[in-house]
């Protein structure tokens, strides 16, 4: 339950249960990883719960993988951020960072929602 708290430390408000954090979500738009769906633009928050080394895609950009978790999530979900260069790639650093996303494109890979 630490983790669910330090979620709303920043913000004032209390989080410990579940039911709060879905609240917590819902009032800020943000979506739970438990109810992402591909093709959609969505705003995520998120724990890094594991981190690659940024990877040069076989295109022209670059590729961060890390996984996420939050305490929707029953298991880590996969997430690929995608940008054109290194330097423009966010801030991670590793696992327990929190991380947070608007406008985030959801899209398929390998039939999974990524």
């Amino acid at each position: 339950m630490d983790r669910i708290s330090a979620l709303g430390a920043g913000t004032g408000t209390a989080i410990h249960t579940l039911s709060d954090y879905r609240h917590h979500l819902k009032r800020n738009m943000i979506q739970a990883l438990d109810t992402i769906q591909a093709n959609q633009i969505t705003t995520l928050l998120f724990v890094v719960s594991k981190l690659d080394p940024i990877q040069k895609t076989l295109g022209t950009d670059y590729v961060l993988p890390l996984w996420a978790i939050d305490p929707t999530a029953s298991n880590p979900i996969r997430v690929s951020i995608y940008r054109r260069s290194v330097e423009s790639m966010p801030d991670v650093r590793g696992p327990g960072d929190i991380v947070y996303f608007e406008g985030a494109k959801t899209g398929l890979k390998d039939g999974k929602c990524v």
